[in-house]
């Protein structure tokens, strides 16, 4: 049974994970209306779309490629204004996206539910609490730690570095695969004040070890049996 063994008093409330739903989650088309719609409706915190621009220059959902039938980003940001309770993980799929998606979601004024991840620049970075506070970055490994290094056996000295730094820029989470996720890691992140974003989670065994062990954000393709875990979790 999902959560078995698990009660209330075993998962304090502040360690409550939150829960995004990965882009075509439970079956919804990636980066569709209709999965943002689904995401929308469900007990999720958050939702993930990846974003690009296409020929025209204009902000849409896409992951790989720019197409001209994608989902444009205010059509999202049409919708999401409606639930002021949601959040909105932008995943940056090229540079220089941070400044055109914040602009754009003042727009509709939807800039506080925003949560940046994926190629967020240390110069965004350095100039975000002056102009754009209101976001959130989950600020992936990859821009802390060269690719090369994370391939190969890194050390916990380069980690706990790569941590520091992202602190000193005021990151909310680091954004790492989940298997990176030790016990060690997630203490480490806890001690210095930064919150831990994994992705993605999807099977039942892994979304209930990384819930138990107090983990900020887990992104998913299971959003249904994500939410059951820890409904059942917190008894």
């Amino acid at each position: 049974e999902i959560g078995s063994g698990l009660v209330g008093s075993e998962m304090c409330i502040r360690d409550r994970s939150k829960i995004t739903a990965h882009s075509g989650c439970d079956g919804m088309p990636d980066n569709s209306m209709e999965f943002v719609r689904y995401a929308l409706g469900s007990e999720g915190d958050c939702f993930e779309v990846d974003i690009r621009r296409n020929r025209n220059e204009e902000l849409i959902l896409s992951h790989d490629e720019s197409t001209e039938m994608a989902v444009k980003l205010s059509q999202v940001f049409e919708l999401l204004k409606e639930r002021p309770d949601k959040k909105i993980n932008c995943d940056l799929k090229s540079p220089g996206l941070e400044v055109p998606v914040y602009q754009l979601a003042r727009e509709y004024k939807v800039e506080n539910q925003l949560i940046y991840s994926g190629a967020v620049s240390v110069s965004f970075m350095e100039t975000r609490l002056e102009k754009h506070s209101e976001v959130q970055v989950y600020w992936n490994i990859e821009n802390l730690i060269p690719e090369t290094d994370l391939r190969r056996n890194i050390n916990m000295k380069q980690i706990e570095q790569a941590f520091h730094t992202a602190v000193n820029y005021s990151a909310q989470c680091i954004n790492m695969e989940y298997h990176m996720f030790t016990d060690k890691i997630i203490e480490l992140l806890k001690s210095i004040g930064l919150g831990s974003s994994a992705w993605t989670v999807n099977e039942p065994e892994d979304l209930q070890k990384l819930m138990k062990k107090g983990i900020t954000n887990i992104t998913t393709r299971n959003l249904k049996t994500a939410l059951a875990i820890r409904k059942e979790m917190e008894g």
